[in-house]
């Protein structure tokens, strides 16, 4: 029983304290209104199932214990989807709160269940990738009793519907296009993964609010990883008058079903109204009632922005929710949470903004707003002659010493004005200008570039390419001139030393970034070196995941052992005592040898190791110092590491003139690039007569090759403007095509890896090689001083091992 102190209730299971009121402890979960060894046995030996010994949706008691660590506390909803539930993870000693989803199936066929179950693993899948501040964290899927679970942060507060409906009446203007901003840059995020997730069901009921003033997505259920190549959906998904035609089957869902979508949830907010659905507003348009029609109070900017948002026409929509994210801004609204509801790189505050009202249940983060300072008038681009793309309205900002109108400007081409091959965005507007330092020969504009040695052989090309095509800026000639490939982690060192002095420098991965950044704030006052104004920000040029690189007579004896080749196997396999011959191979064949370059030195190294610390303590997120420090991992990073013959310096150069060189004699796996094991495929058959076998990481880490621009006092705003031509002439479907013969995959959602284009390795090689369309989950970045952390203890043990020639 428990009792009572000093007017609170201690647990009689476990003596914690819990507050007046409270029905189940805070830490244990068990019942504080009599004795909980009584109460839960009976709900333990007493599950609510179906004669099938299947459980019933949305059945379970208080108390009930789910995969023998989640404590059901209550019952928070119940649809026609499934059921949502209150649990405790008894995992940690915190007890934390956590939101159980139940999937629910009592009124489908098996088919349909097989198909549902199918769906809500891909619901796991999909958000146990993403990070952002506007989504749930999943930490756990699992089966029990013919029922599927997903396990996710418990979000306290109410939906955007639900305000609505307390509200009884449209919300505030402010508010509701402050909250435009937030759901705009979550919509960014998803859009713009190596593999882009369309939402497909935004609507108010879908959007949470959080107590702190934040929205959730909380409902994946409909989610999917959008396919260039497929031409119309297969189903039919979304809700009523938010869902667009395609989503009736009219076409294929993409980044604009989704802003459709948005246009059409800030239209409810704001007049209290659902939108006319999709095909009665195709057969009926007069029966469609503008936002205005129905709050006359709302701003003609709101009603523009929404109606644009709402095109039935795809192509006249905003094709980017960046492009909607700055019409907003350009409207004068500012996201009511700080840097909750921006877009990296992006501003959050607009120019002239305007401060949200309560509403049921405010935003208890609304900052005032800040106006930005007046921007100086853009450069005018020279367009090339003869160039896609360079239609009148393309020719950006300036024409006959005036701005272009701002309706163009928040239409289809709002962010995406075509330059060249590449883009040129809508905040060039707030660029600031910057004095000091020449450009080079007169009439012409110099940049040096530094980008990782895996790229070489297609920014090599790239850079000929640009020069040749004569790009011009402000009348002045633009010209790569100092360009060189560098391992990653020497070009960092190099440019924190003053040794390289770069205009831009593309890294094989943030990773490098975030260790630049922490590196030069810490030596500089806190001064950045990244510029990260809205058309300035990093952008990933290509993905490239880190893959175990293994000879084929070996990967057979590994995967009949372990049935996978992942970290847990290729440890086991190196502590054998006899080595291969344990595992059926021969005895001359030795012990299980490795390849990887130097952590310090090389990407992918850094890479290894990183990822072997997620793997170690089972994590994808927050890996910490104090956890690189374990001496666990230690031992098991030791003997990965002892395994290495001799390290590497460059991936490129190492596995070309190492691994592939002297072969399984000296190298039985490597860990490396994907694209590199593609590339050299030939020269491995050739030199070894077998191929080397990619095998991905459960949990990977992929290079996104950042495109950085500098901000540092020899770098000018003339310089900045030029490199960021050039990086979004890289973006251009052109060069990113271009990019694929080096075996990297793109980011432009307009090319594939499939498309059929002389010199691409992925059609050819992806069914003997099981090449994934689609990745699996990847590993947040750790922060710049784990990242350090990591390197230190590396250092101290492994800076004088055997390495190879560079």
């Amino acid at each position: 029983m428990q009792s009572h102190t000093g007017g609170f209730l201690t647990c009689g299971h476990c003596g914690t304290p819990n507050a007046p009121g409270e029905q189940f402890c805070i830490n244990c979960g068990y019942t504080l209104a009599g004795p909980p060894t009584g109460v839960y046995a009976a709900v333990a030996s007493s599950p609510a199932v179906t004669g099938g010994g299947r459980r019933i949706t949305g059945a379970l008691s208080p108390g009930a214990l789910l995969s023998g660590r989640y404590r059901i506390v209550a019952l928070v909803g119940k649809g026609g989807f499934g059921a949502v539930y209150k649990a405790l993870d008894l995992r940690f000693s915190a007890r934390r709160q956590v939101a159980i989803k139940e999937m629910g199936d009592a009124l489908l066929t098996p088919n349909e269940k097989a198909r549902a179950l199918a769906d809500f693993r891909q619901e796991a899948d999909l958000l146990v990738q993403l990070q952002h501040p506007n989504l749930p964290n999943v930490s756990d899927f699992f089966e029990e009793a013919g029922k599927a679970y997903l396990v996710m942060e418990f979000i306290e507060g109410k939906t955007l519907a639900k305000i609505l409906e307390e509200h009884g009446g449209p919300l505030d203007e402010a508010t509701v296009m402050g909250w435009g901003l937030e759901l705009c840059a979550v919509l960014h995020y998803l859009h713009t993964r190596s593999q882009a997730i369309i939402f497909r069901d935004m609507k108010p009921a879908n959007v949470m609010l959080t107590l702190d003033g934040q929205l959730k997505l909380i409902d994946f259920g409909i989610a999917r990883i959008f396919k260039s190549q497929v031409t119309r959906d297969t189903t039919l998904l979304g809700s009523q008058g938010y869902a667009p035609l395609e989503q009736y089957g009219r076409g294929q869902s993409d980044a604009r079903s989704d802003i459709y979508a948005l246009g059409a949830t800030l239209y409810e907010l704001l007049t209290g109204e659902l939108p006319l659905d999709a095909p009665t507003r195709r057969l009926n348009p007069g029966l469609f009632q503008t936002p205005r029609a129905l709050n006359p109070r709302i701003s003609a900017a709101s009603e523009e922005i929404i109606l644009t948002a709402m095109a039935e026409d795809p192509a006249q929509r905003y094709q980017t929710a960046a492009a909607m994210y700055m019409a907003i801004l350009a409207a004068g609204f500012s996201s009511p949470g700080a840097m909750k509801g921006s877009i990296p790189g992006l501003p959050n505050v607009a120019a002239a903004g305007r401060t949200a009202s309560p509403v049921t249940s405010p935003p208890a983060n609304a900052l005032p707003v800040t106006p930005l300072p007046a921007s100086n008038p853009p450069t005018p681009i020279t367009p090339l002659p003869g160039t896609p793309g360079q239609g009148p309205q393309a020719q950006l900002a300036v024409q006959g010493g005036r701005r272009i109108s701002r309706r163009l400007l928040l239409t289809a081409g709002a962010v995406s004005l075509v330059a060249g091959a590449g883009l040129l965005s809508l905040p060039f507007f707030f660029s600031r200008q910057r004095s000091g330092g020449t450009t080079g020969v007169a009439g012409q504009i110099a940049l040096s570039f530094v980008y990782s040695t895996e790229k070489e052989s297609w920014i090599s090309a790239a850079i000929e390419a640009f020069n040749q095509r004569g790009m011009n800026l402000g009348g002045k000639r633009i010209t790569l001139s100092q360009s060189e490939g560098r391992g990653s982690l020497d070009a960092r060192d190099r440019i924190l030393n003053g040794q390289l002095r770069p205009i831009a420098w593309s890294p094989a991965s943030a990773l490098e970034l975030n260790q630049l950044s922490d590196a030069w704030k810490a030596a500089h006052g806190g001064e950045e070196i990244l510029a990260s104004s809205a058309e300035l920000s990093p952008r990933s040029l290509v993905f490239s995941p880190l893959v175990f690189a293994v000879w084929e007579e070996r990967a057979r004896l590994l995967l009949q052992r372990y049935h996978a080749i992942d970290w847990e196997a290729i440890h086991s396999a190196v502590l054998l005592k006899n080595g291969w011959q344990d595992l059926g191979g021969p005895g001359d064949w030795g012990q299980v040898k490795l390849a990887q370059t130097r952590p310090d030195q090389s990407n992918s190294g850094l890479l290894s190791i990183t990822l072997l610390a997620y793997a170690y303590f089972h994590q994808q997120r927050d890996l910490t110092s104090d956890q690189v420090r374990d001496k666990g991992f230690l031992r098991y990073l030791g003997d990965i590491e002892g395994a290495v013959t001799q390290f590497g310096r460059s991936s490129g150069t190492y596995l070309e003139h190492e691994v592939i060189l002297k072969g399984p004699s000296s190298y039985d796996l490597a860990f490396t690039y994907e694209n590199l094991v593609l590339t050299y495929q030939a020269e491995a058959h050739q030199r070894q007569g077998m191929a080397l076998l990619p095998f991905y990481p459960s949990l990977n880490l992929l290079s996104d090759h950042p495109f950085a621009i500098l901000d540092a006092e020899w770098v000018t705003s003339e310089q900045q403007e030029a490199a960021r031509l050039f990086r979004d002439f890289l973006l251009g479907e052109e060069q990113q095509r271009e990019a694929l013969k080096s075996g990297f995959r793109p980011t432009n959602a307009a090319v594939t890896i499939y498309d059929r284009l002389a010199g691409n390795p992925f059609p050819g090689l992806a069914s003997s090689l099981k090449i994934p369309a689609q990745l699996g989950p990847e590993a947040q970045p750790p922060a710049g001083p784990v990242t350090d952390a990591l390197l230190q203890e590396w250092l101290s043990a492994y800076d004088n091992s055997a390495t190879a020639p560079s």
